[in-house]
């Protein structure tokens, strides 16, 4: 029995090397958690950073669709007919009578070439993938298929 005991006592740690094993586990874990502290934080600092990027540009993009609007319809007031009218008396035109306009053939002047665009093209139709149902059916739809659907097809088993 003092044999064992003895053997039992060489074997044994320390007080102080366990209480030292305790405090490093205690640090590792500490150490391990600030980490994934750390990234946590630097993952939602990156993601409030790119979404106050994110509306810093949509803010742009209003702004620049109102001024495209806004200069839309300013060209649409200065293209109006009457706009046009007026800066056309303003520049010395004047308005004729159809009744007094004089044409004039001049030879050899064969008129206007006339402008040929590109016919209009067919929408090609794209052709949809079709999907197998091996590829849109659930796993559980799967395990649910095959138990219902015997092993034996009922014709086989006679009576």
């Amino acid at each position: 029995m003092d044999r064992v005991l003895n053997f039992t006592q060489a074997y044994s740690q320390a007080p102080w090397r366990k209480q030292l094993q305790g405090i490093g586990i205690f640090l590792i874990v500490l150490v391990v958690v600030l980490l994934a502290a750390g990234i946590f934080i630097s993952v939602t600092a990156n993601t409030a950073a790119m979404g106050k990027e994110i509306q810093r540009h949509r803010l742009e993009i209003e702004a620049l669709d109102y001024e495209i609007a806004n200069k839309e319809s300013q060209l649409a007031i200065l293209t109006s007919s009457t706009i046009l009218k007026q800066r056309a008396i303003e520049m010395g035109f004047r308005m004729v009578d159809p009744e007094k306009i004089i044409y004039i053939q001049v030879p050899g002047y064969a008129g206007r070439n006339s402008v040929l665009f590109a016919e209009a093209s067919q929408p090609t139709m794209v052709p949809v993938p079709v999907i197998s149902s091996e590829f849109t059916q659930s796993w559980v739809d799967w395990l649910v298929q095959q138990f219902r659907t015997p092993l034996i097809p009922l014709a086989e088993v006679g009576p």
